[in-house]
């Protein structure tokens, strides 16, 4: 299975090359993955590429196991990559305060649907 993402950073591809091999901000899994860096069109920075394979053993089994996983590489992998671009082009990784550890995949998995208030609920928000 493999999962592929990419973003583009407002730098010039030697310096996002340079940062990106610095170990305080490349990620940690980054060295089991293919990084392909190219200058962005329009001279709008450098495009960073990031192929991550794994291989599950396990046949058909193996297959079903990866499908429902590579979503959640995935988004660690986005997750990671904006991360880097944040701290690359301003210093810091911007924090909301709705969300103050950030975006993660886990926290994706944790939400639920919408359900109905129940009447007592309804008059707690002072709604009748």
């Amino acid at each position: 299975m493999r999962a592929h993402a990419a973003i583009t950073v407002n730098r010039p591809r030697e310096e996002v090359e340079r940062l990106w091999r610095g170990s305080d901000r490349r990620p940690s899994w980054i060295d089991g993955a293919s990084v392909r860096f190219s200058d962005a069109p329009g001279d709008r920075g450098t495009e960073v590429h990031v192929d991550v394979e794994r291989v599950l053993p396990g046949g058909r089994l193996g297959e079903i196991v990866a499908k429902l996983a590579s979503g959640a590489r995935l988004a660690k992998v986005k997750d990671d990559l904006r991360r880097f671009k944040q701290q690359v082009e301003t210093g810091e990784i911007a924090r909301s305060e709705a969300a103050p550890e950030g975006e993660r995949a886990g926290r994706k998995f944790k939400q639920r649907p919408g359900q109905p208030l129940d009447q007592s609920q309804h008059e707690k928000a002072g709604a009748s």
